[in-house]
């Protein structure tokens, strides 16, 4: 094992034997968890205004403190973010995390230096740990991470906003660094196409045993990236170089570059797997040791996860495991998942005080949150369905991240939950209340049944029509007919899965979908356009069902075929 391995095991011991015991009694360190946030922060404005210093129980604490979301807390949000202070915590944010708002302004989410530090460490230390008991060998190489910038820009009183993830790489110790092949500065690097051609530039000059990046779509863009500039690349590496026509910022490259050797023979080694496969580069061959792939597996990217047997075992036998990286958010980390099975994980008790409402009851009284039923860790059940309202040491009081979560089991007496979906944002043209999660299990059916490959998809509810636009982005065009196909199949499909639907479809209050076949490269210039319009790269947000339809003329350009079916 390398040094840098070794410290990074005793790091990770200390903070997962401190999750271990948490997760004996939950209830217990949920309501010294949530006392202990309320005794530190009453004399903040919030504090006071909801009579902190009068709590003394989870029950003081639901009657006196209202469940909120951003549009509630946004005014004070604004203080906080011009340089007020003692607003919500009476620790000072050190940085924000900046979030997509509901109406198109940014959500700025305040990182104090409690929920940076040990907090944030203990729950990323217990994942590591985990996975290194599973797979030893992930630290006998090179890590391959990605993350977002650490500071992305300046509140007007000049407190950074950006990633957590990535104040926590770029100042990493120095011995822990040099486990992880890609230096910081890579990820400051404007250009979408250069930043990913950068860090493929590095990564195959490496031996890497570890991959971690939240969102797989993002492993697949890098493998599509190596593949699609391998021979630029492997010349680079051949002679020590950087493409001197990709658009990097002067700083930055002279950074990257100064770390970067001629390796000729590495470079010979990667022009013989691609050789060997008519021109192609991929990470089954250019990876060999790789031992865990750390990424989302479920909710709207899980999909993604159905592509990494063409790059990472090509030829059958033994696949890449690959291991949730848990159910996490701008606002709060809330789950460490602690196998390879599914994305389930444990909710992370100790560093958040969690409350739950059943989703059927939420959704009967959506306008009515005085009705609901909040339930604590001790009171929510297996295998149901939950929306999750998060307390935070960043300041976020009972709020309303509109997530739902099921109950999947328990680790000791702690629940473990896996993200299902957004929330409130089914779509329901007339009564049929489609989600996220069947559309997903629909086209990849219907793909499955037709076979056809579904890149990228989206589902748009058309509702001046009274019916639904299905955007597919295919891995090679089908046959007119076998698009006929795939249409004609999807409808069955969401008919099989939702009941409403079907009644709707057969008594034509719903129309037949319609087909929109969308051009090669539709879904990464709508990922790059995000980017552009200030997205992180890496945590571009895949929609896969969205309640209006978005004008054609819009993105007319990205249509290559309009199929539509008879009623």
């Amino acid at each position: 094992m390398s040094l840098a391995g070794m410290i990074i095991n005793a790091m990770t011991r200390k903070s997962a034997a401190r999750f271990e015991t948490a997760t004996q009694n939950p209830q217990q360190v949920q309501e010294e968890k949530l006392l202990d946030m309320v005794r530190k922060n009453a004399a903040t404005d919030y504090g006071r205004r909801y009579g902190f210093d009068r709590i003394t129980s989870v029950k003081d604490y639901q009657a006196q403190v209202p469940v909120i979301t951003y549009d509630d807390i946004k005014s004070d949000m604004e203080r906080l973010v011009t340089g007020e202070n003692g607003i919500f915590t009476a620790e000072n944010p050190i940085m924000f995390a900046q979030t997509s708002g509901t109406t198109g302004d940014p959500k700025y989410v305040p990182v104090t230096p409690t929920c940076k530090g040990r907090e944030h460490s203990d729950v990323m230390r217990t994942w590591t740990f985990h996975a290194k008991q599973t797979h030893p060998n992930i630290f006998e190489g090179q890590v391959v991470s990605l993350v977002s910038p650490a500071v992305e820009g300046h509140t007007p009183s000049g407190i950074p906003y950006g990633s957590a993830s990535g104040h926590i790489y770029k100042n990493m110790p120095g011995i822990v660094r040099s486990a992880y092949a890609i230096p910081y500065d890579t990820f400051e690097i404007e250009d979408y196409g250069a930043k990913y051609y950068v860090i493929m530039r590095i990564a195959l000059a490496s031996d890497v045993t570890f991959l971690a990046t939240a969102n797989p779509s993002s492993i697949l863009k890098m493998c599509e990236k190596a593949n699609e500039f391998g021979e630029r690349i492997i010349k680079d590496i051949h002679d020590g170089t950087l493409a001197d026509d990709l658009p990097i910022e002067s700083r930055i490259r002279a950074a990257v570059t100064r770390k970067l050797k001629a390796n000729p023979a590495r470079a010979r080694e990667l022009e013989q797997f691609r050789s060997r496969r008519q021109g192609q580069l991929l990470p089954g061959d250019y990876w060999p040791r790789l031992s865990l792939i750390g990424c989302w597996k479920g909710g709207t990217v899980g999909h993604y996860l159905e592509k990494f047997p063409g790059w990472f075992y090509p030829d059958g036998g033994r696949p890449t495991p690959v291991r949730d990286w848990g159910y996490l958010s701008s606002e709060a980390r809330c789950s460490v998942p602690l196998s390879d099975e599914g994305s389930s994980g444990v909710l992370t008790i100790a560093t958040n005080f969690f409350e739950f409402v059943p989703v059927d009851e939420l959704e009967a009284q959506r306008d009515n949150p005085e009705k609901w039923d909040f339930r604590t860790v001790a009171q929510i059940e297996d295998g149901k369905d939950y929306y999750i309202f998060i307390t935070t040491t960043g300041g976020l009081y009972r709020y309303d991240i509109n997530d739902v979560i099921r109950v999947t089991g328990r680790y000791n007496n702690t629940p473990q939950v896996v993200f299902l979906r957004k929330g409130r944002g089914m779509t329901n043209i007339t009564g049929e209340k489609v989600s996220v999660n069947q559309v997903i299990n629909v086209v990849q059916t219907a793909a499955h049944k037709t076979g056809v490959v579904a890149s990228h998809f989206k589902a748009e509810a058309d509702a001046a029509n009274s019916r639904y636009v299905l955007r597919v982005e295919f891995s090679s065009t089908p046959s007119d007919e076998l698009q006929r196909q795939f249409l004609k199949q999807a409808d069955e499909e969401m008919k099989v899965v939702n009941i409403e639907y079907k009644a709707k479809r057969e008594s034509m209050r719903l129309k037949t979908p319609v087909l929109h076949v969308m051009k090669e490269g539709w879904y990464e210039r709508g990922r790059r356009h995000q980017v552009e319009s200030g997205m992180r790269a890496f945590q571009a947000k895949t929609v896969v069902l969205s309640p209006d339809k978005i004008a054609t003329q819009t993105i007319r350009s990205d249509i290559a075929a309009i199929v539509e079916l008879e009623d």
